[in-house]
């Protein structure tokens, strides 16, 4: 599907003149897209679209909004990254060590006091 989007000068008059309208072609954008695509991930795409805009009305501001969204996108990258090494063979706790390395025993060292 070929979804286009009005200019972007378009797109700030209505952010700025009519809010409510903007938000419709957002709205109406984001079904058109999910429509677009194949029928077994539509599901998964109105719960994620689903879960934004939660986010969204959740926010106290469009700049905490845009944070909390780029959070989720984060973590479920991180998630995929995740899988992808675990496939490979290179399973990586959080902190970046391999998982072999952090169930490692070590000999823990008193500082002396001065």
């Amino acid at each position: 599907m070929n979804i286009t989007l009005p200019e972007f000068d378009k797109l700030r008059e209505m952010a700025q003149r009519d809010p409510e309208g903007l938000e419709r072609l957002r709205v109406e954008l984001c079904d058109q897209l999910i429509q677009s695509a194949p029928v077994a991930y539509r599901r998964k795409l109105r719960g994620l679209q689903f879960r934004v805009d939660m986010e969204r009305r959740r926010a106290k501001s469009p700049m905490a909004a845009c944070i909390a969204i780029s959070a989720m996108m984060h973590d479920s990258f991180d998630q995929l990254r995740q899988a992808l090494n675990e496939a490979a063979g290179n399973a990586t706790t959080v902190s970046g060590t391999s998982r072999h390395d952090a169930t490692t025993e070590a000999k823990v060292l008193p500082f002396r006091r001065a």
